[in-house]
């Protein structure tokens, strides 16, 4: 029965012409153009208004330490840097805003005894040592955020039309920026960059190809070691599924082989001092710092973190929604296949051991995982937006 039977000629002729301007093709147009609008948006603040944090200082004085001789040089250096870069109020935030940043800019054994818990993180400043000494460190760590945000967006596009979703981006576009993508773009930490690896690895997770998953996985892990958390969690979904259980295995093995070389040439003080420093006190000098385990302080740095997560950060509520969601999906009866079962579970449990082992409270810290997860409920949804054309 065709719309002008139905409704009548005048009714029925407007609701074909807005059934034709709200057709298949004219939504996917819409929908892409939107989400590149909010991608590329997202690159010129990346590039053009970069946010300069604390953390830049500690990797761009670990990117150039093997080049001086003392923790004056270095100090001086990163510091010189980052107010050549910076503007006045971002410098003072760095050296000023409060009495450890300015304990931090006035003792430079101070400052070089923090490196150990920013070392780690091996690819992230091998990319800022190697591509800074073409560009300068600070700038180096601008184009790795503008270039993670932009593999994210080329990667999301390419996965919504190979996977027929496209119109979902609608919803990932706005949903992207809550999760923090735009604002970590305009930041010098790994996280985007992490996230950058983590998308491919997810999608081959969901085609069920765990081998081709594995350099990107690896690669996550080499941008943040406590990727390590991961691959336990890939071991745990594969087992609950019952598929590809020995290759998330090996791969698990494999990091879990590499983990303890790069922590140990980094000289990380370990799991609960960098927790105390992290989440219950700043320590001006982390020299020989070696405080006993206190359950009542994990507890109450928990307890703090879970409130401070509800008041002032998204991730929380977003994964509360993204499980909402995918359980109506899985009552709904869509077909979710066993990868990307593996990829739901895995990325939930991460998250989940995330902040159960290190409860910091902000966005970009869950957004690698986050926003895959985000990917994969949309790809099993398909939403579809626009109206069938009645010829």
């Amino acid at each position: 029965m065709s719309l002008t039977n139905t409704f009548g000629d005048r009714l029925g002729t407007a609701l074909l012409a807005s059934g034709r301007l709200l057709s298949k093709d004219v939504v996917n147009a819409v929908s892409v153009g939107l989400f590149s609008l909010i991608v590329l948006g997202t690159l010129a603040l990346a590039y053009f208004n970069p946010v300069y944090n604390w953390d830049i200082l500690a990797y761009v004085g670990i990117a150039a330490e093997d080049q001086l001789d003392s923790a004056e040089e270095i100090h001086a250096l990163a510091y010189g840097e980052v107010k050549e870069a910076a503007s006045e109020l971002q410098f003072y935030k760095v050296t000023a805003s409060i009495p450890y940043r300015v304990n931090q800019y006035e003792q430079p054994d101070h400052f070089v005894s923090l490196f150990p818990m920013f070392r780690v993180k091996v690819a992230y400043i091998e990319t800022i040592k190697h591509l800074g000494a073409l560009t300068g460190r600070v700038h180096a760590t601008t184009i790795i955020s503008t270039l993670s945000a932009a593999m994210i967006g080329l990667f999301i596009l390419f996965w919504s039309a190979r996977q027929s979703f496209v119109q979902g981006l609608l919803i990932i576009g706005p949903t992207i920026i809550l999760i923090g993508y735009t604002f970590s773009a305009r930041e010098a930490t790994p996280d985007l960059m992490m996230a950058a690896f983590a998308l491919p690895a997810l999608y081959f997770v969901c085609r069920e190809k765990p081998v081709f998953a594995a350099p990107f996985l690896f690669m996550m892990f080499l941008v943040r070691p406590d990727g390590l958390l991961f691959f336990f969690a890939l071991l745990l979904a594969a087992i609950a599924v019952g598929r590809d259980r020995l290759i998330y295995l090996a791969l698990f093995a494999g990091a879990l082989f590499l983990y303890f070389p790069i922590v140990g040439s980094a000289d990380h003080p370990g799991w609960w001092p960098h927790f105390y420093f992290s989440n219950v006190e700043y320590q001006d000098d982390m020299r020989g710092f070696d405080p006993a385990f206190d359950v009542l302080l994990y507890v109450k740095a928990l307890v703090v973190n879970v409130a401070r997560t509800v008041q002032d950060f998204n991730w929380l509520m977003l994964l509360a929604i993204f499980l909402l969601g995918f359980a109506l999906l899985v009552r709904s009866g869509k077909d979710i296949s066993q990868g990307q079962w593996i990829a739901v579970v895995a990325l939930t449990l991460c998250i989940g051991g995330k902040f159960v082992t290190f409860p910091l409270p902000d966005d970009r810290i869950y957004l690698p995982y986050l926003l895959p997860l985000l990917i994969v409920l949309l790809e099993i949804w398909k939403p579809m937006f626009s109206l069938p054309v009645d010829d």
